[in-house]
């Protein structure tokens, strides 16, 4: 094993690449093999197809990061940019971000769906329509909740796992491994596109790829991943519980309809903190940096 380590400690870009691709083949199959041993493959039980992401979110995203920061360094954590304690100024600061720039989504991706495709791809785009739609469905019957207990499941398995895995695997793996070998902020923009189109939602796909070099600059400028983590967090935690609140009788605005249409206006506002919020993150996470 020490040899194998050494030996890939001093691997190139593709090599690595293939290791990580290579290890959420792997995982994902036996993931499958144990929930098709459980479930007998039943695709029609939402309890079914929910231990089936959960299983696919750890092996896809969770453990081939681990893996590949085992064989390829002397020490995972340092790695996947995991030992760094969180400062509570800053993990404030990045919750009261992702709030105040709900409207700005919301806009993008508005915005996004009026996107219209060149008549010659008129097949394509319904095809995309109907998948999203199917999407949709599925997603809602995710989320749909009626007890405490079903709610506190679904932050851990719609929020808090994906934001984990996704980070760990398009952030601390896939940015750093292109980091690397490239300008890092081409690295943070072919994570984030890789991001967006690994969820197969075309009319998503301009805001998620926004949301995901955000993550990206947030490594790079504070290198705790910590901090993406718990920005994607905040982003999926929000939508867990007001879908939670809305279809259970409670009185609440519909948050994904803030920044369009009548709110228009909060939108366009929310875009521009958003400028003005990336540069003084980036100017903080600087300052600590010579302070240390």
């Amino acid at each position: 094993m020490a040899k194998i380590k050494g030996f890939l400690s001093e691997s190139g870009l593709m090599s690595r690449l293939l290791i990580l691709i290579g290890f959420s083949f792997f995982f994902t199959f036996l993931g499958m093999m144990v929930w098709t041993v459980f479930t007998h493959g039943n695709t029609n039980d939402i309890n079914s197809l929910k231990s089936l992401q959960l299983i696919q979110s750890i092996g896809v995203f969770v453990l081939p990061p681990f893996a590949l920061a085992y064989l390829c360094s002397s020490n995972t954590f340092e790695f996947l940019h995991l030992d760094r304690e969180l400062n509570w100024v800053d993990v404030l600061l990045v919750f009261l971000f992702m709030i105040i720039v709900i409207p700005f989504i919301n806009l993008l991706g508005e915005l996004n769906h009026q996107m219209v495709l060149p008549k010659m791809f008129a097949g394509l785009e319904t095809l995309m329509k109907a998948s999203e739609d199917q999407a949709m469905q599925l997603t809602e019957k995710f989320l749909t909740a009626h007890t405490i207990q079903a709610l506190v499941f679904n932050i851990f398995l719609i929020a808090l796992l994906p934001a984990l895995g996704e980070e760990l695997f398009f952030r601390s793996a896939l940015q750093g491994l292109f980091s690397r070998k490239m300008n890092v902020k081409l690295a943070v923009w072919i994570a984030a596109i890789l991001f967006s189109a690994i969820h197969f939602q075309f009319y998503g796909f301009v805001p998620r790829m926004l949301l995901g070099a955000f993550f990206g600059y947030l490594l790079v400028w504070s290198e705790n991943l910590w901090l993406p983590i718990l920005a994607h967090f905040a982003n999926n935690v929000l939508a867990v519980i007001f879908f939670y609140l809305k279809t259970n009788g409670y009185k609440v605005i519909d948050i994904d309809t803030i920044g369009i249409g009548s709110t228009l206006w909060l939108g366009v506002a929310s875009g521009l903190f958003a400028i003005v919020g990336l540069f003084l993150f980036q100017k903080r996470f600087n300052r600590k940096a010579a302070h240390l």
